[in-house]
C-alpha cells in the first residue's frame, strides 16, 4: 500500500474523495469531510478525563476529549492509540486496550466562522492509574470529573463537540464498560 501523507478527504457518503496536506484542512468545502477519532478515559473512581486545548489549532480553549485527526493510512483504533500516546503518554500496551464505540456524524464550529464536517469514532479506555504527560502544544491543562457530568457538558455543547442527541448511546455504552460489561458484551451493544 502507498503510504499517504495528509488527511483523506470524504464525501457525506463517505466515499473518498482526495487527499490533502494537513494545513489545507481550513479550506475544505461545505460538503468534504475528514475522519476522527475521541476517547473516553474512566479511572478507577468513574471520572472522565477531559482535556482543555491549547489556545492553536481547530479548538483553541475548549474542552474535549483526547481527540485528533485519522492521519494518512491510519485506521481509526491505530489514530486513537497514537492519540493517547502523543497528547496524554498513554503507554502503548496500556492504549491498545481502547474499545471501539461508534461513529457520528458531526459539524464542528472553527473560531466561530465555519464548520468543519468530522466522521468520529469514539472509544473507551478504563484505567486503574491516572498518570499522565501531557503535550502541552495541543493541551493546557487536564481534569477528571464525575461521568454524568462529563455526559453532560457534551450533551449540552459546553465542550468542542456539538450539542447532540445522538450520543445517548455511546453515554450508555461508557457506563457498561465501566461497570464491567466485557468487550464482548460491548460490541453486542452495536
Amino acid at each position: 500500500m502507498k503510504e499517504i501523507t495528509g488527511y483523506k478527504v470524504f464525501d457525506e457518503k463517505k466515499e473518498l474523495k482526495r487527499v490533502v496536506p494537513t494545513k489545507a484542512e481550513l479550506s475544505l468545502e461545505d460538503n468534504e469531510w475528514l475522519k476522527g477519532v475521541s476517547c473516553f478515559i474512566i479511572n478507577k473512581e468513574g471520572k472522565i478525563l477531559i482535556e482543555k486545548r491549547a489556545n492553536k489549532g481547530l479548538t483553541p480553549g475548549k474542552l474535549d476529549l483526547c481527540s485528533g485527526h485519522v492521519d494518512g493510512n491510519e485506521v481509526s483504533t491505530q489514530a486513537m492509540i497514537r492519540e493517547l500516546r502523543e497528547e496524554l503518554g498513554i503507554p502503548l500496551e496500556e492504549s491498545m486496550n481502547v474499545i471501539p464505540l461508534e461513529e457520528l456524524d458531526l459539524k464542528f464550529e472553527n473560531k466561530g466562522t465555519s464548520k468543519r464536517n468530522f466522521f468520529i469514532k469514539f472509544f473507551c479506555l478504563k484505567r486503574n492509574k491516572d498518570n499522565v504527560k501531557i503535550q502541552k502544544d495541543e493541551v493546557e491543562e487536564i481534569c477528571y470529573i464525575p461521568m454524568e457530568e462529563a455526559f453532560e457538558l457534551i450533551r449540552t455543547g459546553k465542550t468542542k463537540f456539538p450539542k447532540d442527541d445522538r450520543y445517548e448511546n455511546i453515554f450508555e455504552k461508557v457506563r457498561e464498560i465501566y461497570h464491567g460489561k466485557s468487550k464482548k458484551e460491548v460490541k453486542e451493544f452495536k
